[in-house]
């Protein structure tokens, strides 16, 4: 990867995913503090939730959040005690940092989607995490660190699993599989690529327990932590924002001097949303959603986002670009 190297100013744990990285955090906290409440934003990932946090701790609630607003900051201190733990998401990369009063609760904030964001690389939090799978080219991989705070992690305890580092084998040939078929275009390609994905999702939701990580693995994971992801997003994005058509019916989420996560596109109509979607699929461009089976009370509730990251040139934002607008223009009138 030709990118530049930015310099990470803390202690971290490497773990094989963002969701065993929290656990860790969680049962760290529960070691050391009498918790009385685990407060989780109601918008979240539902794997993350239902079967990892659910499954260990039985003193979660929600507070609700405006995912796809940033401009007034979490007021914890209306739903949150000091004996209490609250989990902030950085969504899209797009969250201010929060400063903590005196008595405010033990706060955990998620950078999956925002890894390398000011937020991110400043926060005042007591603990942070993040899936590394979403922002770097590895098969699994999960950080954990305490912002300006030496971290003593004692991995004594984590297990050895060789189903999981089976995993990793399944979901590394994965990666490849989809190389060769962004190269050459195979349906066999294609198809055992998209068989891994599956296998090794449905695997990480069923494991709960923290994994020894292989020395070899992490080193890979290493390898690609310190690169500036957000350089190619930065320029990707800004071609986008330029280019695309402005239409009352979709909200482009974007915030200045900020990077997103993604081109994330808001709509209020599904049906819209979910046309767009079919187009893009249709055209080969894979939209992920970011958590759709979260209910929201806005008006704009319903999203999709396109990858822009290092993996994709101006050609194909150019790409992109002209099929989204081709799909606008067939629909504004209707």
């Amino acid at each position: 990867m030709n990118l530049d190297l930015i310099d990470l100013n803390f202690d971290y744990e490497i773990f094989y995913s963002g969701r065993q990285a929290f656990k860790y955090i969680l049962d760290e906290i529960h070691l050391k503090n009498d918790i009385e409440k685990i407060w989780m934003p109601e918008y979240y990932c539902q794997n993350a939730m239902n079967d990892w946090i659910k499954h260990n701790y039985n003193n979660i609630y929600f507070y609700k959040t405006k995912p796809f607003k940033f401009d007034k900051a979490i007021d914890i201190s209306a739903f949150a005690s000091k004996k209490d733990v609250v989990l902030l998401n950085n969504y899209w990369g797009l969250c201010s940092t929060i400063d903590k009063t005196k008595n405010a609760p033990i706060i955990i904030e998620d950078h999956s989607h925002g890894w390398l964001s000011d937020r991110c690389l400043n926060s005042q939090a007591g603990y942070c995490f993040a899936s590394l799978r979403k922002s770097l080219p590895i098969p699994l991989g999960g950080i954990c660190w305490k912002p300006k705070t030496k971290l003593t992690v004692d991995t004594e305890n984590f297990i050895e699993d060789n189903s999981f580092y089976n995993a990793w084998n399944i979901a590394y040939k994965a990666m490849c599989e989809k190389k060769l078929y962004k190269e050459y275009d195979k349906a066999s390609n294609k198809q055992n690529y998209l068989a891994g994905v599956n296998t090794v999702e449905l695997f990480l939701d069923q494991h709960h327990k923290i994994i020894k990580v292989k020395e070899s693995d992490k080193a890979y994971i290493k390898k690609y932590l310190n690169y500036n992801v957000l350089e190619i997003k930065k320029n990707n994005l800004k071609f986008l924002y330029d280019s695309l058509i402005n239409i009352n019916f979709i909200k482009i989420i974007r915030r200045k001097n900020y990077t997103a996560f993604g081109l994330i596109l808001l709509f209020k109509d599904e049906k819209q949303c979910n046309s767009l979607k079919t187009h893009l699929i249709q055209n080969e461009i894979y939209p992920s959603f970011l958590w759709p089976n979260n209910e929201l009370s806005s008006k704009w509730k319903f999203s999709i986002n396109i990858h822009v990251d290092f993996r994709y040139t101006i050609d194909d934002m150019i790409y992109i670009k002209n099929n989204i607008n081709n799909w606008i223009t067939a629909n504004k009138t209707k």
